[in-house]
């Protein structure tokens, strides 16, 4: 098989970095929740922060949703800086889904299929998801 050139090394690297990043932003977005204060916003603040601190951008087409009688319904959680100040309250059960991105944000859906998202720079994509259910204020379950 050989071993990968230098190029290719560095590649991965990057890649292992993003990863790692994106990680470390959901479970930032889910500690943002354990406050007793937390709100929507938190959670959209504690990834930019940790997207920033890398140098990436977070995806803003997408966002966390809630679970109900719909799959797909409020709140909608975005994954990036706002001011969504709607307080976390016991019995919410929602999605975090960061997506961070190495070069621009904007992405796009492959038409053929109409869900393969890929970014519009080509630049590479991580993205890692949890349901949470808020239990009581400060206090969060990873489902």
């Amino acid at each position: 098989w050989g071993s990968a050139s230098e190029e290719e090394e560095d590649h991965f690297r990057s890649a292992r970095r993003l990863v790692r990043a994106t990680r470390e932003s959901l479970y930032a977005a889910i500690d943002a929740c354990r406050r007793p204060d937390a709100c929507l916003s938190h959670i959209g603040h504690a990834i930019g922060r940790v997207a920033t601190h890398y140098g990436y951008q977070s995806v803003e087409k997408y966002r966390g949703h809630g679970i109900c009688h719909e799959f797909h319904c409020a709140p909608f959680v975005k994954h990036y800086p706002n001011h969504d100040r709607l307080p976390l309250v016991p019995g919410m059960i929602f999605t975090i889904e960061p997506m961070l991105v190495m070069g621009r944000h904007h992405c796009v859906e492959w038409e053929s299929d109409g869900w393969t998202v890929v970014t519009v720079d080509n630049s590479l994509a991580a993205q890692f998801e949890h349901t949470i259910l808020i239990q009581e204020p400060g206090v969060v379950e990873i489902l």
